[in-house]
């Protein structure tokens, strides 16, 4: 049975009237989610999904959309979350190739879905009145069963979807609550949208332990996420680097009461150690965690623990030691694996995915075979240093090569990052108009330089980065564009970093 599903009903039998979940549209305590989303799984079934199948879930942050979440589970099938602001095209897209034979929302939005899908579409409220009449099903029972499969981008422009299984999300809520701090005590903000991964563990996580999770806003308003950090006295977060550093930014945090604040995790992207430090400085009793961890491997695998108040750090922060449970070594170019590298992240442990849906031929090279285990290749370069800690240095083809000399475009974008003045900076080989390449950037300001900004960083980039590696155009944006999960649009940023044909 699913260790997860097991615990809701736990806290549903011991901690009845504990909020569990505060919602825009409803507070439910963990009777209440029981009982509703058992009778979702149960209308689920009536309607009829069976154990195995996909049921795609339009996504928006409603407790109406947990109770969904958490029925299709229960029913033994997986839930397919989808981004509620991507294109129609797209979604029927994602539900021909998952083949769902339906797509759960809330009452709300379903007449407006008829219109636009070629599955029938079921209201949660529908289904919760539905099945309190029907008998529950059996939980499911099978490790191996799908919980949740996320579309990542596909290496052939596909999105492909990641099957992760109850084996999976239960080794990793196993690893990573002992290892940040959630407890049944902890009330934890969810900022996440609800198809990024991320939001596992700002979702599933406290409600896997009994705490009270708060749905944040579908919108990332600055004022109003810190507000709600204070008024609720919020004791974990979740936030991606670039929202760690909006709300660093934009949130007076100094101006506010962030006493009851103890764990914020961030990650997915290379996180600010200036907006960490802001955050340490504004909250007495919290700790960071820099988590690292790609969608294959069930959300994070690594997380370094961040205490030491410094302001003005601008030394890149590791990403940590392995979660429990979790294994990860070194491929060398040769395809050689080592314990400490420098070389590729692979990883092994019950964290990984099942595979990819109907991507054979990407999910046999996804993995390598190293000391007796079966590793999943993250693409990603790193090493271990003599304390213990891994360092993340970039993507494999983050690498490029002007004028004969090979770049990672990482260590450049660092470069530009370690200005105290920068918050976030992008970096992208463009033609030269000769038919070589250039280093071309972007970059976001965390405080005025004034009207020489780019003398100014073109002389820091002097003193951090060989020369070859400087810079030859800089583009100065508020913000950079994001894609729905909060990452940044590599796409957008590369047609304004190139120069027009």
């Amino acid at each position: 049975m699913s260790a997860f599903l097991r615990s809701l009903a736990a806290s549903a039998d011991h901690r009845p009237d504990q909020v569990a979940l505060i919602g825009p549209d409803a507070t439910l305590t963990y009777a209440e989610l029981h009982r509703d989303s058992t009778a979702a799984a149960a209308g689920l079934v009536a309607a009829g999904v069976r154990p195995g199948d996909f049921v795609a879930l339009h996504a928006e942050k409603t407790a109406a959309s947990i109770v969904g979440l958490i029925g299709v589970m229960r029913a033994g099938a997986a839930y397919v979350p989808l981004d509620p602001t991507a294109p129609p095209a797209h979604r029927v897209g994602l539900l021909d190739d998952c083949a769902a034979p339906a797509i759960l929302c809330t009452a709300a939005r379903a007449d407006a879905l008829r219109a636009g899908v070629p599955v029938s579409v079921l209201a949660v409220e529908d289904l919760v009145a539905r099945g309190r009449g029907e008998t529950a099903p059996e939980m499911p029972d099978d490790p191996e069963c799908i919980a949740y499969m996320i579309y990542t981008s596909g290496s052939t422009g596909r999105p492909k979807g990641v099957r992760i299984p109850h084996r999976a999300l239960d080794a990793f809520v196993a690893g990573v609550v002992p290892s940040l701090g959630f407890t049944a005590d902890s009330r934890c903000l969810n900022t996440l949208p609800l198809h990024f991964d991320g939001s596992i563990v700002d979702l599933i996580v406290p409600l896997a332990v009994g705490a009270r999770l708060t749905l944040g806003p579908a919108v990332m308003v600055p004022s109003l996420v810190v507000d709600i950090i204070e008024s609720q006295e919020i004791t974990h977060l979740t936030a991606i680097g670039s929202t760690l550093t909006l709300l660093a930014q934009r949130g007076e945090l100094a101006a506010r009461d962030l006493s009851a604040l103890r764990m914020v995790l961030t990650g997915a992207e290379i996180v600010h150690p200036g907006s960490v430090q802001t955050w340490l400085a504004a909250a007495p009793n919290l700790t960071v965690f820099n988590g690292y961890g790609p969608t294959e491997t069930t959300v994070i695998v690594t997380a370094q623990r961040i205490t030491d108040r410094e302001p003005g750090r601008t030394r890149a922060y590791a990403i940590g030691p392995e979660l429990p449970g979790c294994h990860i070594c070194f491929l060398d170019a040769d395809g050689v694996s080592t314990p400490d590298g420098p070389g590729e992240l692979i990883i092994a442990g019950d964290q990984l995915m099942a595979g990819y849906h109907e991507r054979p031929d990407e999910e046999r090279r996804a993995f390598v075979e190293a000391h007796g285990e079966l590793h999943y290749r993250s693409g990603d370069i790193g090493s271990r240093s003599a304390d213990g800690a891994i360092h993340y240095d970039g993507r494999r083809d983050d690498e490029v090569k002007i004028r004969g000399n090979r770049i990672n475009l990482n260590e450049v974008k660092r470069g530009l990052e370690s200005h105290p003045g920068v918050g976030q900076a992008f970096v992208e080989a463009v033609p030269d108009g000769v038919g070589g390449l250039q280093l071309a950037c972007a970059v976001t300001v965390l405080d005025g330089l004034g009207a020489d900004l780019v003398r100014r960083l073109e002389a820091h980039c002097a003193q951090v980065l060989p020369r070859y590696m400087a810079p030859r155009s800089y583009h100065v944006l508020e913000t950079l564009p994001k894609l729905p999960s909060g990452k940044p649009d590599r796409g957008r940023i590369r047609a304004l970093l190139s120069p027009e044909p």
